[in-house]
């Protein structure tokens, strides 16, 4: 009984947990489907332009099935078309992934040519912008939080062409101390977990105001809450995935240079007490290299 009072309290304590904005459902239910014009004040922002050069946006598919939240086959990304026609992406990403950078691009080049119809001008192809929001530090060459990708000369820096373009927003490296700037309050905002600190942040900016209200509403509510742990709980199952994976990979990669590194040991006639005592294999495992 007692484990089971524990247990009960420990639930409670989880589902009291504030939301994080970087839950990738949260975000799509807050900005895609609920605060269309809050979405247009951080892409103006993140892309540095007025928002009436966007216009009013267009959601493609604004009825997310909240029910297949938590499964392989949900997209929880926003995508958006502008009054021009430009194509833009927002997404979320919280775990690391090896292939980060080739997904983008590949997922950015699918927008563009999915556009093209046989025999069609090619000038008439619209720009697709995907804005990556990571929470992990992508880039360590750099200490830029906003790193912008478009096709230039690597020597001269002369642009090719700006149709296709990705953003990549890395949360980790936002300073503390406030830029002065829009996009620095809004991805704080992002970060934050204290409704204190989000209303400082939203000022009298109405956009983020309705979002917090926004906020509010969802965190309130049980069934999104439950919807909102779940996919939680995916992410982190997938982080502790790959985490393991990279484990196993070093572990691997370091026996395999304990091997090789006994092995040409061994072929020089060095004595196998010795080999043991500086790879730490055994001294039947040194006896097997090379073995057939």
């Amino acid at each position: 009984m007692r484990k089971m009072r524990k247990a009960a309290i420990m639930a409670e304590q989880k589902s009291n947990e504030p939301l994080s904005f970087t839950n990738d459902y949260v975000f799509r239910r807050i900005f895609g489907e609920k605060n269309i014009e809050a979405l247009a004040d951080f892409l103006s922002a993140v892309l540095g332009i007025p928002e009436s050069e966007l216009g009013e946006l267009v959601v493609d598919d604004p009825n997310l099935h909240r029910e297949r939240a938590g499964g392989k086959a949900s997209e929880l990304d926003v995508r958006v078309h502008t009054k021009s026609g430009e194509i833009i992406n927002v997404e979320i990403q919280v775990n690391p992934d090896q292939a980060f950078g080739e997904r983008i691009v590949y997922y950015n080049d699918r927008l563009f040519t999915g556009q093209h119809r046989k025999g069609e001008d090619y000038r008439k192809l619209n720009r697709t912008i995907s804005v990556v929001i990571a929470n992990f530090i992508l880039f360590c060459e750099n200490g830029d939080w906003l790193n912008r990708f478009r096709w230039y000369n690597i020597d001269n820096r002369t642009l090719l062409t700006d149709k296709q373009e990705i953003d990549v927003l890395e949360l980790p490296k936002l300073p503390e101390k406030d830029n002065g700037t829009r996009l620095w309050r809004w991805l704080r905002l992002l970060l934050s977990r204290k409704e204190e600190e989000m209303e400082e942040l939203a000022g009298d900016n109405k956009a983020m105001q309705n979002v917090i209200v926004t906020y509010r509403e969802m965190s309130a509510d049980e069934a999104e809450r439950r919807l909102a742990e779940a996919r939680e709980k995916e992410l982190l199952d997938r982080r502790s995935t790959y985490l393991s994976g990279i484990e196993v990979g070093e572990a691997r990669g370091e026996a395999h240079a304990k091997h090789e590194h006994a092995a040409r040991m061994k072929a020089d006639g060095v004595d196998i007490a010795l080999i043991e005592k500086y790879t730490g294999l055994s001294a039947e495992e040194i006896r097997k290299i090379g073995n057939k």
